[in-house]
């Protein structure tokens, strides 16, 4: 493979050392194993990863290194992996004129009871990623990818899979740079007379840090952007025209959403919220990952739902008759074709979810369009927040619109990995 063209696949399996490099002297046994292009910093410097072989160790020993650089000496020479160690690995990342820096340090035990298990590494233009996998009746894997220059963590991923019949799988995945991912979780073994939901695939909603003025009234006027989360699930009829209808969300606190609805058509009011284009919001006070799906929810788990007409912000209290109030705003988009609404929420809440109506007819609900899956009253179905600390990202107004800000590099420590241990 051409390893600056082509993403380059390694496996610690099987590996085979190489002759020496400066970054093992004084630490034998090391071995050069492979050097990687890595494509040119921010500095137009040349970068290059190269993966050092160190033995086999002793778990407990090793483990006191993990996320730092192996200590020298209490490790052992190539040949098959002894029985109860592991097998001790580093990647560095080099540039003309720059201390090395240790991007991660790994040592495999097998990872798991059936002695299976594998670090994998990709590197590509600027970004390095990591993949574990290991378990036994049950499979697992983790993937971490990191932006070399400046040193960023981009995206994170995590699951889990039976072996067995019925093969299932439960997981996360997100990505820091685009502030999107989402959780599944496998259909469960209920109890004998309790309906499943089956498997679920929820997004997160994120919870954003955004300038203030914005909350107090700069949404009136920029739009949510990259930073909101656009409705994908139609629970109730299909879109042949993406400009029909549609709808963006966004927490900009823990009790404020902004939500961004698009039509070309707007009905009512009329005697009946329901046959008006209307946006419907529920709450729930447990992470829908956590439910079960199993049966009814419980009182605890039981969601509320809200009403909110488009053409005049009237709230109605729907599903659960909730008594708390909701306060709304108004304004609308350029050229009539959409409004953006703030709204004031009860809190505290765990699960979420933003559903617009649109009633072309004004004599039925033709077209429901959702930021997740929703089944009505079920809060496993909702989308789970997720907070983005500031240090990760924030949103600010830029071109009329928010855009995603990254926080600050990772503190780079030589011999500290980037890449530490979870």
């Amino acid at each position: 493979m051409n390893a600056s063209g082509t993403m380059l696949l390694l496996s610690l399996l099987g590996a085979t050392p190489a002759p020496s490099d400066s970054l093992c002297e004084k630490r034998e046994p090391c071995r050069l194993v492979e050097t990687l292009e890595a494509g040119k910093d921010v500095e137009g410097r040349p970068m290059r990863v190269k993966r050092l072989w160190l033995g086999w160790a002793d778990p407990d020993t090793a483990a006191e290194s993990l996320g730092k650089k192996f200590r020298a000496g209490g490790r052992k020479r190539e040949g098959s992996r002894p029985e109860g160690e592991c097998e001790a690995s580093e990647w560095w990342l080099v540039r003309p004129g720059q201390p090395a820096q240790l991007l991660l340090s790994v040592c495999n035990d097998g990872y798991g009871a059936a002695g299976v298990g594998e670090d994998s590494v990709i590197v590509s233009e600027n970004l390095f990623t990591h993949e574990q996998m290991g378990g036994s009746r049950e499979r697992w894997s983790t993937s971490r990818t990191l932006q070399l220059s400046p040193p960023r963590l981009m995206s994170e991923s995590h699951r889990s899979i039976s072996i067995y019949p019925p093969e299932q799988e439960n997981g996360d995945f997100w990505n820091y740079a685009e502030l999107k991912g989402e959780v599944v979780r496998a259909a469960p073994e209920c109890e004998p007379g309790e309906s499943s939901l089956g498997e679920r695939t929820l997004q997160y909603l994120p919870r954003v840090q955004v300038e203030k003025s914005y909350v107090a009234g700069g949404w009136k006027a920029a739009g949510l952007g990259e930073c909101g989360l656009e409705a994908g699930n139609f629970l109730l009829g299909t879109q042949d025209d993406p400009a029909d209808a549609g709808l963006k969300a966004l927490l900009v606190a823990p009790d404020t959403l902004i939500a961004e609805v698009r039509d070309d058509k707007w009905t009512g009011p009329s005697g009946k919220w329901l046959r008006d284009d209307h946006l419907e919001l529920w709450l729930a006070p447990l992470p829908p990952q956590e439910l079960t799906g199993c049966g009814k929810p419980t009182a605890e788990q039981r969601p509320v739902q809200w009403g909110i007409r488009m053409v005049d912000g009237k709230v109605f209290p729907a599903y659960g008759d909730p008594k708390q109030p909701l306060e709304v705003e108004r304004a609308e988009l350029a050229g009539g074709k959409g409004y953006r609404v703030k709204v004031k929420l009860p809190t505290p809440f765990q699960g979420i979810a933003v559903v617009y109506s649109d009633s072309d007819s004004g004599k039925k609900q033709e077209l429901m369009l959702a930021t997740s899956p929703v089944k009505f009253a079920r809060p496993e179905t909702l989308n789970p927040v997720r907070v983005v600390p500031p240090k990760e990202a924030t949103c600010q107004v830029k071109g009329g619109e928010l855009r995603i800000v990254q926080g600050p590099p990772m503190k780079a420590e030589p011999d500290v990995a980037l890449l530490g241990v979870e």
